[in-house]
Protein backbone atom coordinates (compact mmCIF):
# COMPACT_ATOMS: atom_id res chain seq x y z
CA UNK A 1 0.00 0.00 0.00
CA UNK A 2 1.43 3.38 -1.02
CA UNK A 3 0.05 5.17 2.07
CA UNK A 4 2.42 3.20 4.30
CA UNK A 5 5.45 4.71 2.53
CA UNK A 6 4.63 8.13 3.98
CA UNK A 7 4.43 6.92 7.58
CA UNK A 8 7.63 7.37 9.55
CA UNK A 9 10.86 8.74 8.17
CA UNK A 10 13.96 7.71 6.24
CA UNK A 11 17.18 7.10 8.16
CA UNK A 12 19.56 10.03 7.58
CA UNK A 13 22.63 7.73 7.37
CA UNK A 14 23.70 7.53 3.71
CA UNK A 15 24.58 3.85 3.90
CA UNK A 16 21.18 2.90 5.41
CA UNK A 17 18.24 5.03 4.14
CA UNK A 18 15.78 2.62 5.81
CA UNK A 19 12.19 3.85 6.06
CA UNK A 20 11.59 3.51 9.81
CA UNK A 21 8.05 3.73 11.18
CA UNK A 22 9.36 4.83 14.60
CA UNK A 23 12.27 7.13 13.74
CA UNK A 24 14.44 8.59 16.50
CA UNK A 25 15.88 12.09 16.39
CA UNK A 26 19.48 12.54 17.53
CA UNK A 27 19.53 15.04 20.40
CA UNK A 28 22.90 16.41 19.23
CA UNK A 29 22.59 16.92 15.45
CA UNK A 30 18.75 16.80 15.20
CA UNK A 31 18.78 14.38 12.25
CA UNK A 32 16.34 11.46 12.16
CA UNK A 33 17.66 7.89 12.25
CA UNK A 34 16.40 4.33 12.41
CA UNK A 35 16.62 2.34 15.64
CA UNK A 36 20.00 0.90 14.58
CA UNK A 37 21.70 4.25 13.94
CA UNK A 38 20.23 6.78 16.41
CA UNK A 39 23.16 6.60 18.86
CA UNK A 40 25.92 9.19 18.21
CA UNK A 41 28.56 6.47 17.75
CA UNK A 42 26.41 4.55 15.26
CA UNK A 43 26.02 7.48 12.84
CA UNK A 44 29.35 9.22 13.59
CA UNK A 45 27.63 12.37 14.87
CA UNK A 46 29.63 15.56 14.21
CA UNK A 47 27.94 17.48 17.04
CA UNK A 48 28.59 14.89 19.77
CA UNK A 49 31.46 15.61 22.16
CA UNK A 50 32.38 12.41 24.03
CA UNK A 51 34.37 14.36 26.63
CA UNK A 52 31.20 16.15 27.75
CA UNK A 53 29.34 12.87 28.31
CA UNK A 54 29.89 9.78 30.42
CA UNK A 55 31.74 11.75 33.09
CA UNK A 56 31.69 10.35 36.59
CA UNK A 57 32.07 12.55 39.65
CA UNK A 58 34.69 11.01 41.94
CA UNK A 59 33.55 10.17 45.47
CA UNK A 60 35.30 11.73 48.43
CA UNK A 61 37.34 8.99 50.16
CA UNK A 62 36.41 10.40 53.58
CA UNK A 63 32.70 11.28 53.45
CA UNK A 64 31.63 9.33 50.32
CA UNK A 65 29.85 12.28 48.70
CA UNK A 66 30.34 12.63 44.90
CA UNK A 67 32.31 15.80 44.11
CA UNK A 68 31.45 17.29 40.71
CA UNK A 69 34.17 19.09 38.76
CA UNK A 70 33.83 21.42 35.77
CA UNK A 71 34.27 20.06 32.25
CA UNK A 72 37.92 20.31 31.29
CA UNK A 73 38.86 21.00 34.91
CA UNK A 74 41.19 19.02 37.13
CA UNK A 75 39.24 16.72 39.49
CA UNK A 76 42.15 16.80 41.95
CA UNK A 77 41.86 20.57 42.42
CA UNK A 78 38.12 20.30 43.01
CA UNK A 79 38.59 17.41 45.46
CA UNK A 80 41.23 19.41 47.37
CA UNK A 81 38.79 22.34 47.59
CA UNK A 82 36.16 19.92 48.93
CA UNK A 83 38.59 18.67 51.61
CA UNK A 84 39.35 22.22 52.72
CA UNK A 85 35.83 23.63 52.77
CA UNK A 86 32.94 21.16 52.79
CA UNK A 87 34.03 17.62 53.74
CA UNK A 88 31.85 16.67 56.70
CA UNK A 89 34.10 13.76 57.71
CA UNK A 90 37.02 16.17 58.14
CA UNK A 91 34.93 18.49 60.29
CA UNK A 92 34.32 21.08 57.57
CA UNK A 93 30.59 20.37 57.30
CA UNK A 94 27.99 22.56 55.72
CA UNK A 95 26.83 25.52 57.75
CA UNK A 96 23.46 24.73 59.25
CA UNK A 97 20.67 27.23 59.59
CA UNK A 98 20.70 28.92 62.96
CA UNK A 99 18.69 26.85 65.41
CA UNK A 100 18.32 23.87 63.05
CA UNK A 101 19.87 20.74 64.44
CA UNK A 102 20.86 17.89 62.14
CA UNK A 103 21.74 14.26 62.80
CA UNK A 104 25.35 13.80 63.99
CA UNK A 105 25.86 10.85 61.61
CA UNK A 106 28.34 11.95 58.91
CA UNK A 107 26.24 11.30 55.78
CA UNK A 108 22.81 11.89 57.29
CA UNK A 109 21.29 15.29 56.55
CA UNK A 110 18.00 14.85 58.41
CA UNK A 111 16.75 17.75 60.49
CA UNK A 112 16.12 16.72 64.07
CA UNK A 113 12.54 17.42 65.05
CA UNK A 114 12.77 15.16 68.09
CA UNK A 115 16.51 14.56 68.66
CA UNK A 116 17.55 11.37 70.43
CA UNK A 117 20.77 11.43 72.45
CA UNK A 118 23.02 8.37 72.24
CA UNK A 119 23.59 6.95 75.74
CA UNK A 120 27.24 6.19 74.90
CA UNK A 121 28.55 9.33 73.17
CA UNK A 122 25.77 11.84 74.08
CA UNK A 123 25.51 13.15 70.48
CA UNK A 124 22.07 13.78 69.01
CA UNK A 125 20.78 11.54 66.21
CA UNK A 126 17.69 10.89 64.13
CA UNK A 127 15.64 7.75 64.95
CA UNK A 128 17.48 5.74 62.27
CA UNK A 129 20.94 6.37 63.81
CA UNK A 130 20.02 6.50 67.52
CA UNK A 131 21.72 3.24 68.55
CA UNK A 132 25.53 3.11 69.05
CA UNK A 133 25.80 0.32 66.46
CA UNK A 134 24.09 2.37 63.74
CA UNK A 135 26.44 5.37 63.91
CA UNK A 136 30.15 5.84 64.41
CA UNK A 137 30.05 6.04 68.17
CA UNK A 138 33.35 7.39 69.49
CA UNK A 139 32.75 6.47 73.13
CA UNK A 140 35.05 3.45 72.91
CA UNK A 141 34.04 -0.18 73.44
CA UNK A 142 30.56 -0.58 74.86
CA UNK A 143 29.81 -2.63 77.95
CA UNK A 144 27.29 -4.77 76.08
CA UNK A 145 28.40 -7.36 73.58
CA UNK A 146 26.28 -8.91 70.86
CA UNK A 147 25.98 -12.67 70.83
Amino acid sequence: NEELLFIGSTCHLDSCKLNDFLPIKCSHCSHTFCSSHFLPDAHHCDKWDPSAHNRVAPKCPFCGIPVAYPSGGDPNVTMERHFESSCEALGKGRPSKKGTRICAQARCHKALIAPIACPSCSKQFCPEHRFPGSHTCDSGPSSTTSK
